[in-house]
């Protein structure tokens, strides 16, 4: 049993569900729904992160496909979400279904042992992707940018964080950080 672990798995997935529900209510359906992917797949990853973190080992095999899930699924969701957003476009079925048909199609092909190590770039590439469009959106004095760059910075200190000399433990900085980076995500929605 790891319990700083546990406590900021558990904090992850309680962040993820309150920005679900507090800053995506009056979002379009089907932006919402990519918001919701995205947040459900962590809030899972998170969740079967506090079981396993508690002791229940059988759970490593699906928490490692909950994050996989999350990593790709999840990063093409939200590249999606994020360019509704700053793009102020509602999105229709079409959009919805090929998001969700590539986001599919990325989880099953890194699966395949041999393009499982390319699965290390997904992630970063959806966050520079999402920085960029940050950037984008602030060139058009759009200010809710401001809170997709703070968002994209604290996942990039999520992912990096054991690089740096901290009396924290990098597997609770990268939680404690990506709950940052969720916060930020639902304020950029919420100021739109």
């Amino acid at each position: 049993m790891n319990l700083s672990h546990l406590i900021s798995d558990a904090v992850l997935a309680l962040t993820a569900l309150g920005v679900l529900w507090y800053c995506f209510g009056q979002t379009p359906l089907y932006n919402r729904m990519l918001w919701g992917f995205f947040l459900m797949a962590i809030t899972l990853a998170a969740l079967t992160g506090v079981a396993v973190f508690s002791g229940y080992t059988p759970l490593e095999p699906l928490h490692d496909s909950l994050q996989r899930l999350a990593g790709s699924f999840g990063i093409v969701c939200l590249v999606t979400a994020v360019y509704a957003l700053v793009m102020r476009q509602t999105l229709g079925l079409p959009a919805f279904g090929i998001s969700l048909a590539i986001g599919l199609a990325l989880f099953v092909v890194l699966l395949l042992p041999r393009i499982r190590p390319f699965e290390i770039v997904v992630a970063p590439l959806g966050m520079l992707l999402i920085m960029l469009m940050a950037v984008f959106a602030l060139l058009r004095r759009n200010k809710q940018a401001i809170w997709l760059v703070i968002a994209v910075m604290l996942a990039g200190l999520a992912t990096k964080g054991g690089a740096l000399n901290l009396p924290l433990s990098p597997i609770d900085l990268y939680h404690y950080s990506l709950a940052g980076a969720l916060i930020c995500f639902g304020r950029a929605n919420r100021s739109a």
